[in-house]
């Protein structure tokens, strides 16, 4: 069996996994160059459950910025939900894994 082909997304994806924030900052920039469009949302939370780990000082304007395109992209955000993320965004530093779950489950309700 031969290489896999490269995928700058799973390489993206891996590097989160693997904590490692220079090569997931870099595959980010890669695939937005690419594709002309800024990263999927989800890719995009990853990176800052990252940040806040790896850059804590910079957590806040990442955080601010994903949260903005939440809204702006969300079918329709209401006040409640956006509070509801806000707050699990702002209690996400000192859990990342369990601050990245709440995000999620409060930004896709099952």
């Amino acid at each position: 069996m031969g290489p896999t082909p490269y995928r700058p997304v799973r390489e993206l994806e891996g590097a989160i996994e693997r904590g490692e924030l220079d090569f997931a900052l870099a595959y980010a920039r890669e695939l937005t160059r690419e594709s002309k469009r800024p990263l999927d949302l989800e890719l995009a939370l990853g990176l800052l459950g990252l940040i806040a780990l790896k850059r804590p000082q910079a957590y806040d304007a990442w955080a601010l910025r994903w949260l903005g395109r939440w809204m702006c992209e969300s079918r329709r955000p209401t006040i409640e939900t956006t509070a509801r993320i806000a707050a699990a965004l702002a209690a996400l530093p000192a859990a990342p894994p369990q601050g990245l779950a709440r995000v999620r489950s409060t930004w896709r309700p099952r």
